[in-house]
């Protein structure tokens, strides 16, 4: 009796599974959102790929080549690089 009461209390509730909301994002933009990311990114004070992803709902590889076409025309320089991501920062006019 003794044993099933000891055996009983080891029984717990199973952990819940977690579950994953999936973000569509886009891979292809059209040319009114790219117009609209080359003018108000440079407005931002820090820039960051993750950052760009985030409020543009586009995947990191898009937000990773619109700062590449951003830095060669020369509205933002690269400012500092940390251990997960590159920061940029606007060009001062």
């Amino acid at each position: 009796m003794a044993l099933r009461q000891s055996v009983n209390k080891r029984k717990g509730k199973w952990g819940r599974t977690k579950e994953f909301e999936s973000i569509e994002r886009a891979l292809i933009i059209d040319e009114a959102l790219r117009d609209k990311m080359m003018k108000e990114i440079p407005k931002q004070r820090v820039i960051t790929p993750t950052s760009v992803c985030q409020r543009y709902q586009v995947r990191m590889h898009v937000a990773n080549s619109i700062i590449k076409e951003l830095i060669s025309s020369g509205n933002i320089v690269f400012h500092e690089k940390t251990s997960y991501t590159i920061v940029y920062k606007p060009v001062q006019a």
